[in-house]
Parts: C-alpha cells; sequence; structure tokens
C-alpha cells in the first residue's frame, strides 16, 4: 500500500473545509463499460496497493422493468408500461401518458415493504468501521423523470404538464427521503446519487426552469440528509455553472466531477471555492485514453495546484467511467499520482 486510507475524521475535516490539508480519493477506479471486460484483473493488480478512502455502500435498487425482489411492485415501470424489447435505452419509455399517472403511482416502488434492503450498507460500514462510508444509488431527479417519461417528453413536460411532473417529483422525493433515512439507520456518513443536469455547453433546461421545478427538490432532500447528520454529494456531468451557486444555497456538500473541458477550473474555483467541496474528476474523454503518462501525471498536478485548499474542499475521482480505450499504463500513473498527492 502507497500510504494507510484516510480515517472518518480526516475525510470529515476535508469534506467540511476545516482543515485537512490532505486529497482523499474515491470512484479513482471506476471502470467503464468495457474496461474490465479488456483488462479483467490487470485492474486489481495495478491498484491494489492504491487505498480506497471512501468505501461505497448500495441498497436494493428497484429494478427497472423487473422487480429484484419478491414484491413484484417494486420497479420504474408499472403494468402499463410498454415493452422495452427492441427499443434503445434512451427511447425506453416508462409512463408514456399522463392519463396514466394514478394508475402509475399506485403501483410506485415502496422500499418500506423491502426487508433487508440496506442489509449491503450495513455490512460495509460494519467491516470498515474506521473509514467514511457513501450511501450510494445513480439517477436522483432530473435522471429518474427521463427514465421514467422519456428525455424529450420531461423537458416538454416542465412547460406543459407542471402539475403532473409535480405529483411525479414528490413520488420520487418521497422516496428518496426513505431511502437516506434507511442508509443513516445503517450509519453510513453520507448520500452520493446522480442527476447529469448539463450538456458539454450548457444546462439542458433553462436555469429558470431547474429553480422552478428541481431546485425545491433538491432543498428538501438536503434539509433530509442534514437532519439525520449526513453529508450529500452529487454527480452531475456538463457544464452546470449556471446553476452551481443554486445547489450550493441550499445546501449541496460535494460537487463531483467539474467536468473537463465543459468548465473552466480556475472559474468555478474562483467562484465558488470555499462555498462547496469540490469531487474532482480527472479528464477521462480525453486525457486518460490519449495522454502519455507523463501528462497524465501532470494532468493530476495542474487539477490539484487549482483545487487544493489549506483547508480542505478537494478530492480527486474519475471523471466518469474509465474508458477501455485508456491504456493500463495511464490509469496506473493516474492512481499513483494521486495517490502521492
Amino acid at each position: 500500500m502507497i500510504r494507510q486510507p484516510y480515517d472518518k475524521e480526516t475525510v470529515r475535516a476535508v469534506v467540511e473545509r476545516r482543515g485537512g490539508d490532505v486529497v482523499p480519493l474515491t470512484f479513482h477506479k471506476w471502470w467503464g463499460q468495457g474496461t474490465w471486460d479488456k483488462y479483467g484483473e490487470k485492474l486489481n493488480e495495478i491498484g491494489a496497493d492504491i487505498p480506497d478512502d471512501i468505501r461505497v455502500a448500495t441498497y436494493t435498487v428497484p429494478g427497472a422493468w423487473e422487480s429484484p425482489t419478491a414484491d413484484p411492485h417494486y420497479r420504474w415501470a408499472f403494468s402499463g408500461s410498454p415493452s422495452p424489447e427492441g427499443t434503445s435505452l434512451d427511447a425506453r419509455i416508462q409512463l408514456p401518458d399522463w392519463r396514466d399517472l394514478d394508475a402509475y403511482l399506485a403501483e410506485f416502488p415502496d422500499i418500506s415493504r423491502q426487508a433487508g434492503a440496506f442489509d449491503a450498507a450495513r455490512a460495509v460500514v460494519q467491516s470498515h468501521p474506521n473509514q467514511y462510508v457513501l450511501g450510494h444509488w445513480w439517477y436522483c431527479f432530473y435522471e429518474r423523470l427521463w427514465a421514467i417519461r422519456g428525455m424529450q417528453n420531461v423537458l416538454l413536460d416542465f412547460i406543459e404538464h407542471p402539475a403532473e411532473l409535480k405529483r411525479l417529483s414528490q413520488a420520487i422525493l418521497d422516496h428518496h427521503v426513505k431511502v437516506i433515512r434507511g442508509f443513516a439507520a445503517a450509519g453510513v456518513d453520507g448520500i452520493f446519487t446522480s442527476d447529469d443536469l448539463g450538456s458539454q455547453r450548457a444546462l439542458m433546461m433553462s436555469p429558470a426552469a431547474f429553480r422552478r421545478v428541481l431546485k425545491p427538490l433538491y432543498a428538501e432532500l438536503f434539509a433530509e440528509c442534514h437532519s439525520l447528520g449526513l453529508h450529500f454529494w452529487l454527480h452531475a456531468c456538463g457544464n452546470i455553472q449556471a446553476i452551481l451557486g443554486d445547489l450550493i444555497e441550499v445546501g449541496l456538500d460535494v460537487i463531483h466531477p467539474i467536468q473537463a473541458h465543459t468548465m473552466d477550473y480556475q472559474e468555478v474555483v474562483d467562484r465558488f471555492g470555499g462555498k462547496i467541496t469540490f469531487l474532482v474528476g480527472l479528464d477521462v474523454q480525453h486525457l486518460l485514453p490519449e495522454g502519455t503518462e507523463a501528462e497524465v501525471r501532470a494532468g493530476v498536478r495542474d487539477v490539484a495546484s487549482i483545487f487544493r485548499r489549506p483547508e480542505g474542499g478537494f478530492m480527486l475521482a474519475a471523471g466518469n467511467g474509465i474508458m477501455p480505450e485508456t491504456p493500463l499504463g495511464n490509469i496506473r500513473a493516474f492512481l499513483a499520482e494521486a495517490t502521492g498527492l
């Protein structure tokens, strides 16, 4: 081991920006689709001496079309959903007609009926009592809404069906609140979920639409999280600079990844440094797959030179799943350089 993993209190100090001039690592061994198929155990070998400073715990997430439990309704689809067979992932819609909203909500997944849903999370906490543990799932509000309604539909819903969208969003919020309470009872330290709100250039909706529809949901979810003594971490790809201040205003603790080539690092630090903690994701789109090992190491140092502060507020991850085009040497260079910061 190059160094020992940081303990829970050290990570908390970094997250809360109250003194912690170290750089914790998490989601740094994040293998994109096809990467494990290509490299297999070689990935474990090159990362064997790299610490995991933050552990990740999951719960029994509802299925998309099929329930993973004995409860047939523990899924995001409902009995009236069209079959996903032969349909591309982005074109699959679980609630195509708002006239079916009552029927859809009558079958909405109920986490309180799933015995043992947090057993895996509890096991992670118990096996790593001195480490910071994140309760994790993908798809928070916007991502879950478009997975249910379809992306084009839901963007129109922001304008044309605000009442129906509000009812559906409230059901999702209620589900997430129950999940956070379950994770809190299991003993985690923070919550980490995702909402890819931006394209490479800008938000996927107007800032005004975000503030009207999504910001109040985040405010309630963050407040629930904080009432239980937990931090809230959010993964949001793309250029989200227009609403990062809004997320800070309603209490977001950690933002990931500050996606390379979508936002200017220095401008983000100048505007928001000291107000939120950055889990910066190293560029998986160009630097890791296309750079040399020396360039990857230099890229890690460059990111640290911009974001690192004596009081904390900076951690490091991969920006997203590391792609199979990435040479093993570049993965190792990233992990080793990051560990030595």
